[in-house]
């Protein structure tokens, strides 16, 4: 029985991911920041997107061509990502982005764990 694994980097490509994916939309009031509530806010509307059919899960049909990048966040071993895996996910993302602690990440932050993470695909 073939297993479809779903990959979570977050974007973690946080992946990671709305803020990943959109610096943009995600800093909301433009100052250049993201503050935690706008990360949590884009990532609530990312999980809305991507959970289409609104079952809970993001299957890998959903997930797409992120579907490989997303393992990890696959805790429970299922082949699906739940809100709360999702959630976890994105929540580790933050708390490494936020590298001085101030409670926002900016652009310098955002780019060094985007370049990081970069350097360990595969």
């Amino acid at each position: 029985m073939k297993r479809t694994i779903i990959l979570l980097a977050a974007s973690f490509t946080l992946g990671t991911a709305a803020v990943a994916g959109d610096w943009k939309s995600s800093d909301a009031n433009g100052d250049g920041k993201i503050s935690k509530a706008e990360h949590e806010t884009a990532v609530k509307a990312e999980w809305t997107k991507l959970d289409a059919d609104g079952n809970g899960q993001i299957s890998a049909a959903e997930a797409g061509a992120k579907a490989a990048a997303w393992k990890s966040a696959d805790a429970d071993g299922n082949g699906q990502i739940s809100q709360t895996e999702f959630i976890a996910k994105k929540t580790a993302w933050w708390a490494k982005a936020d590298a001085d602690g101030d409670g926002s990440v900016t652009q310098a932050e955002f780019a060094a764990v985007d370049k990081a993470h970069a350097g360990h695909k595969g």
